[in-house]
């Protein structure tokens, strides 16, 4: 976790993971939570070793999946018999004409009154996309879905054995920096200019491992993941040493 204090978004997370903890402990009975994103994922993870006779399983539809939920049981319970409650909810239509991105089928959902929480990965294809849900609003956003940005799509609930996973494209970038500064390690992973880098770091568009961070002097480790809103992300894969003239050799992984 980055070295910053719990925000109060994070306090009203851990609040209603407890609260969940402690209604399977009285109920006796499974249940699920929200779905977090990865920084998310890392701040209530402290939480789980401690919740004592409650087992937990993370599900989000296929195993490289960002955003997950947990499914919490008694310690007593087969986790092969946990219902993980999750839904897929395929949209397709004529993109001859169009391409639509992450974010249209993400605000084409949401604008159903669909909260982000009950909202998991949204995996692209070149039809159109799958959705991975809560199935308890799965079957009222196929039949009410009719639209993605001006394109009439075709919506169905189908199964997850019909997922189909994302192709990631991977390039990896061997790069120098003076420093492991944010700014001039994501300049040059990115390709961008180190002022311009900097601009779009004071604007909060940047994310080291899914945690926003507007200090250009940020300190980056190996095994840090950078992204940007609209660019995609980075892992700096290894810090591989010093050159002659004094620099830090980089190997990043770069993941549109």
């Amino acid at each position: 976790m980055l070295d910053q204090a719990v925000t109060p978004e994070d306090r009203i997370i851990i609040a209603r993971l407890l609260d969940k903890i402690e209604s399977v402990k009285k109920e006796h009975q499974a249940a699920v939570t929200e779905f977090y994103d990865p920084y998310q994922q890392i701040v209530i993870s402290p939480l789980l070793s401690k919740a004592r006779g409650i087992c937990f399983l993370w599900a989000g539809g296929y195993e490289q999946a960002e955003r997950r939920r947990l499914v919490l049981f008694p310690d007593y319970m087969d986790a092969r018999e946990i219902d993980d409650q999750l839904g897929v909810v395929s949209v397709t239509g004529n993109l001859k004409f169009r391409t639509l991105s992450h974010r249209d089928y993400l605000g084409a959902v949401m604008s159903l009154g669909i909260k982000r929480e009950k909202i998991g990965d949204i995996v692209v294809t070149p039809q159109g996309c799958q959705v991975i849900v809560d199935r308890a609003v799965a079957d009222y956003i196929a039949h009410n879905l009719n639209k993605v940005h001006r394109v009439r799509v075709k919506v169905e609930e189908v199964t997850k054995e019909a997922l189909k996973l994302p192709d990631e494209n991977v390039k990896e970038v061997f790069a120098t920096v003076p420093s492991l500064r944010l700014d001039a390690v994501a300049a040059s992973g990115f390709g961008i200019s180190r002022s311009k880098m900097a601009d779009i770091i004071k604007a909060e568009r940047v994310r080291v491992n899914w945690m926003v961070v507007s200090d250009c002097s940020y300190n980056i480790r190996e095994g840090d993941m950078i992204s940007i809103r609209g660019k995609g992300r980075m892992e700096v894969h290894k810090v591989r040493g010093e050159t002659k003239k004094g620099r830090l050799s980089l190997m990043l992984r770069r993941y549109n």
